[in-house]
């Protein structure tokens, strides 16, 4: 299959390259500093973050995933990838604008309140679909003018999020204004939803943005290959680097040897990866390869961690941000690969 890339999105990819080493990996530091005392998460200060933001705007990288439909670029498939592996070489928590997509099947009202001006850079919308506990308990309690809310999710920090809560053993989809999340936890305590603010149909939260899983997957997937491919170049430069009884690490066959296997893995995982977003975009069945293709970058991804660990004799300076991911990279394979046991 010939994945010759178009100029345009060479363009794209060289400009989300260059944000990404201009803007985003001279924050590690200061992001660093702020995970190792204590800040969990350490998402970018304020201040740092709406700055990026405004320049991901003026550069028309922001809400690229968005179908232009809803006002954003309309990227391809294979373009979302392209990006997202970009994203992945920094450890700085950042995306330009991926609104969830459960709220592309807003309706009017709400696309107008929040949708648009999501797209817009104005507000920020965060999904809280997984809970706190890795249990379903966040609860939706109906009463006469809307719904209570109680419990705790995983979110990142936002202006609105969209929350899954189960009511009367049914799941269902809120957006939720006025509340914030510390060390990456929204906690629900008594919180009013009006009824405008339920998304989709009571019971319908999983169907919320079916069309559009299977490209979410893929750039999560080719995310995953940039962190591999930022383990692999960190982990070749300590090599040429360190030198154990007068030799450089390098030349150690054991070294080599884990070094040439992150590339190869990484080679396969992003031709997974390119080889579902040419099929979605040329808009075949693309399911299975998605999966696929996240299955096993997120295999390498955590492969590539534990080499690293091996090469370094211990932690990396970055792998305090990467191994949070080791407990969902875990769920994720375990969820992927029965989906395609059950195809």
């Amino acid at each position: 299959m010939d994945f010759t890339l178009s100029e345009e999105l060479q363009m794209i990819r060289e400009m989300a390259r260059d944000f990404v080493t201009n803007e985003l990996l001279p924050l590690e530091r200061d992001v660093l500093v702020r995970e190792k005392a204590g800040t969990r998460g350490a998402p970018i200060p304020r201040e740092k973050y709406a700055r990026l933001k405004k320049l991901a705007v003026e550069q028309g990288l922001w809400a690229m995933n968005a179908p232009e439909e809803f006002g954003g670029g309309g990227l391809s498939a294979l373009g979302g990838c392209l990006v997202a592996e970009e994203l992945g070489k920094s450890f700085v928590d950042f995306d330009f604008g991926d609104v969830p997509p459960q709220l592309f099947d807003a309706n009017a009202a709400q696309r107008e309140k929040f949708l648009q001006p999501a797209i817009a850079g104005e507000i920020d919308i965060a999904l809280a679909a997984r809970d706190a506990d890795d249990a379903i308990t966040t609860r939706a309690t109906c009463v006469d003018d809307g719904w209570i809310l109680n419990g705790a999710k995983i979110a990142r920090a936002a202006n609105v999020f969209l929350v899954v809560a189960q009511t009367d053993a049914k799941s269902a989809c809120f957006i939720v204004e006025n509340q914030v999340t510390q060390d990456e936890k929204l906690v629900l305590q008594n919180v009013r939803v009006p009824d405008v603010n339920v998304l989709g149909e009571i019971g319908g939260a999983l169907a919320l943005g079916k069309a559009y899983q299977n490209a979410n997957l893929m750039r999560a997937a080719a995310r995953k290959i940039g962190v591999a491919s930022r383990l692999l170049e960190m982990s070749a430069q300590y090599a040429r680097d360190w030198k154990a009884l007068g030799q450089p690490l390098a030349v150690r066959p054991a070294v080599q040897r884990w070094l040439a296997e992150i590339a190869i893995e990484i080679d396969a995982a992003r031709w997974l990866v390119y080889h579902a977003a040419t099929e979605l975009d040329a808009g075949k069945p693309s399911k299975e390869h998605a999966m696929r293709a996240h299955l096993f970058a997120s295999e390498i991804a955590q492969r590539a961690s534990d080499r690293t660990v091996e090469i370094y004799g211990g932690p990396a300076p970055t792998m305090p941000r990467l191994n949070r991911d080791e407990k969902i990279f875990e769920l994720e394979r375990f969820q992927i690969a029965n989906e395609i046991m059950s195809q």
